[in-house]
C-alpha cells in the first residue's frame, strides 16, 4: 500500500511538501522552526527532507513492478556541503544499483538492498547536503 510521503504525520508536522519547482521532488518553505541556533537550516530538518525523499524516490522506481515494497531504513551517509539557509528542495537518484537485479532478489528471496542518493538545495541551486540511504527492502505480507 502506497501512503503519500506528504500525508506521513512526521512530514506533516515538519511542512514536507512537493516541489513548487519541476526541478525537484519536495521541498520544506523558509521558516524559523526550521532554524539552528546560528540562524541556519537545522540538521535534522535537512535529513528529514533527504530521508522522506530517499524512500520516495525508492517507491517510484520500483512501485510498478512491486506495489507492496516496504522500505526499511538501514544505513545512512550524510555530508553537509555548505550552511543551508531559506526555502530547501530535493532531488534523488539510485546509487549503483541494478534494477533488474533488486526485482529479482525479492522475487526469489522477498527482499534486496538498494541504494538512493539525495541531494538538497537552496532557492539558489546551491547543493546544501548530499546523502546515500542504503534501504532494506521487503514485500508487505498479510
Amino acid at each position: 500500500m502506497f501512503i503519500e510521503p506528504t500525508e506521513l504525520p512526521f512530514n506533516v508536522l515538519i511542512g514536507l511538501r512537493y516541489s513548487d519547482n519541476a526541478d525537484y521532488m519536495f521541498m520544506l518553505e523558509d521558516k524559523n522552526q526550521y532554524q539552528n541556533h546560528v540562524g541556519t537550516v537545522h540538521a535534522s530538518a535537512q535529513f528529514a527532507l533527504a530521508e522522506a525523499t530517499s524512500g520516495h524516490y525508492l517507491k517510484q522506481e520500483f512501485f510498478s513492478e512491486l506495489p507492496d515494497l516496504i522500505p526499511l531504513l538501514k544505513k545512512v551517509e550524510v555530508r553537509y556541503r555548505k550552511p543551508a539557509k531559506g526555502k530547501l528542495f530535493s532531488k534523488a537518484a539510485l546509487k549503483d544499483v541494478n534494477k533488474q537485479e533488486v526485482i529479482a532478489s525479492i522475487n526469489e528471496k522477498g527482499n534486496a538492498l538498494a541504494s538512493v542518493e539525495t541531494f538538497l538545495f537552496d532557492k539558489d541551486a546551491n547543493m546544501v547536503m548530499q546523502s546515500l540511504y542504503e534501504w532494506y527492502v521487503i514485500l508487505q505480507t498479510e
